[in-house]
């Protein structure tokens, strides 16, 4: 009977295995770098499928008090980056360095602005 209850719970161990390793692994592809000069809205990338894209950078080259936004699926600005006001007449370089991962399907947008703007991703393939 002991060796029946084990054999049991070896075999439902086997077959729920599948489950436990459903996450799959990471496995680099590519480093890409999207760049535009447009003045206008401007799809840089898609993340293609059984892909995750990791933004490691992002910057443009406004000057003076002009700030460059970027978009994710063409909802509202979620980067803000180029010069920012600060102390009288001085301007700051403004730029978030945290790293943001995303999922397959999401676009990046350059939103209007009149600089040269770019990111920088990191490509990975999703590994069952």
């Amino acid at each position: 009977m002991k060796h029946l209850v084990t054999l049991l719970f070896l075999a439902i161990g086997y077959l729920l295995a599948p489950i436990g390793n459903a996450q799959g692994s990471l496995q680099f592809n590519q480093a890409i770098v999207h760049s535009t000069s447009n003045n206008s809205n401007v799809l840089l990338g898609t993340v293609p499928a059984n892909k995750v894209w990791k933004l490691v950078g992002y910057g443009t080259s406004a000057d003076n008090y002009f700030v460059c936004n970027f978009s994710l699926d063409g909802s509202n600005a979620w980067i803000r980056t180029g010069s920012v006001y600060k102390n009288g007449s001085n301007y700051d370089y403004k730029v978030e360095t945290s790293d943001l991962w995303l999922p397959a399907g999401t676009t990046v947008y350059a939103l209007s602005c009149n600089y040269y703007r770019w990111i920088n991703v990191i490509e990975f393939n999703i590994v069952p």
